[in-house]
């Protein structure tokens, strides 16, 4: 039996998948849309450019229509849409994903919610894969800057009209805008055909191709930075509004609170996120890693940032199993000095440390964040280039 290279589309919703099986030239809700290309898959869904005929040949619009798996999607209409639907009235369409409408799509797997959303670019990881291939991580100020536009989304998302808890503050969910005006689009899609489609167990597979007609680059000017590039928090699979319940599985970046046998999350959640978000954008590495136990996870970030476990938390099992202190870890200053200058070093610690606190009452808002010099730094850049 030949595999699947990307989404297992024979495995269906009773497996906890039922992926919609979709194809190039296919039609979409009685024949509104029909799809252009693939622009990726992740565990839960699907992404398709499709283009809709409004008034004749000349009026086409383009959007990026994300299909959930069979067994995701009565989750997702009741969960992620109200969501969504909410920051249509108060988010910068520019900066998060824009919803326009949604509909439901039938298949071999049963029932599929459908969101038509703005289409995005190329994953910001491309900039930072290269980058890593000249030096470890990106230059400071594109991470401030880079930061300052992620704080002001958190600010709006964790704010009293919202009250939204992202979960997904991660690489793998930056995302670049894409120019998407119908000429550019038909420009790039004659220049860049959709790949072939190939027939595995019955079924369509088609590779994905996400837009490349907006590049960016890591050795890029501020000027241009600030002007030209447009970064996009995606990745709202997880977000949940109140009351906020970590998901059995799901990877906090190891936030201290998940990892407790009786485990929390909230906005601090959010913000540790960030924290771990922002080393990696700085060093070109993960500052943690998902391996182990949970006690062995919790010491490792104990030695790490040389910070205390909360009294409250001593009861927990998780918290009663630590591991003794190994002095041989190296602490989180150590390794921003291997990547940093000295004065890089002390600014980039500074902030992080108001992040990656073990004990999230002790982390800052995103609100706090707003006005912190370093993050302040980043939205100066905008100020002062734009």
């Amino acid at each position: 039996m030949e595999s699947f290279p990307e989404e297992p589309l024979s495995l269906s919703a009773a497996d906890g998948f039922g992926y919609f099986p979709a194809d190039i030239n296919q039609t979409l809700s009685g024949g509104r849309y029909t799809i252009v290309r693939k622009l990726g898959w992740g565990p839960r869904s699907s992404t398709w450019l499709v283009c809709e005929k409004d008034g004749g040949d000349l009026d086409t619009c383009y959007s990026a229509v994300q299909i959930f798996t069979a067994a995701r999607s009565k989750e997702v209409e009741s969960r992620l849409v109200p969501i969504l639907q909410k920051m249509i009235c108060y988010a910068d369409p520019s900066t998060v994903p824009c919803l326009r409408s949604t509909f439901w799509e039938s298949s071999i797997h049963g029932e599929h919610v459908c969101l038509v959303m703005k289409p995005h670019g190329l994953p910001f990881s491309d900039v930072l894969r290269d980058a890593k291939s000249r030096q470890a991580g990106l230059p400071v100020l594109i991470v401030q800057f880079t930061t300052s536009e992620i704080v002001n989304v958190l600010d709006l998302l964790h704010g009293k009209k919202v009250r939204v808890m992202h979960a997904g503050v991660k690489l793998e969910n930056l995302v670049l805008g894409a120019e998407t005006s119908a000429h550019a689009l038909q420009t790039h899609i004659s220049e860049n055909p959709p790949s072939e489609t190939q027939i595995v167990d019955g079924f369509p597979v088609v590779r994905s191709q996400p837009l490349a007609n907006d590049p960016v680059d890591w050795t890029d000017p501020m000027r241009w930075v600030v002007g030209c590039w447009m970064l996009v928090l995606a990745g709202f699979g997880h977000a949940q509004g109140a009351p906020y319940t970590p998901e059995s599985g799901f990877d906090y970046s190891s936030a201290p609170e998940t990892l407790l046998e009786n485990p929390t999350c909230g906005f601090a959640t959010d913000i540790w996120m960030l924290g771990c978000l922002v080393f990696q954008l700085l060093t070109g590495r993960s500052l943690l890693t998902s391996m182990g136990t949970p006690s062995e996870r919790l010491g490792k970030i104990r030695d790490i940032l040389q910070d205390w476990i909360p009294s409250s938390w001593l009861g927990d099992a998780t918290v009663q199993a630590l591991p003794k202190e190994d002095p041989s870890t190296q602490s989180l200053e150590q390794q921003l000095k291997q990547n940093l200058t000295k004065d890089e070093v002390s600014a980039a610690y500074r902030f992080l440390r108001k992040c990656l606190v073990i004990d999230p009452a002790g982390r800052m808002s995103s609100r706090q964040l707003i006005r912190d010099e370093w993050v302040r730094e980043g939205g100066q850049c905008s100020c002062g280039f734009k």
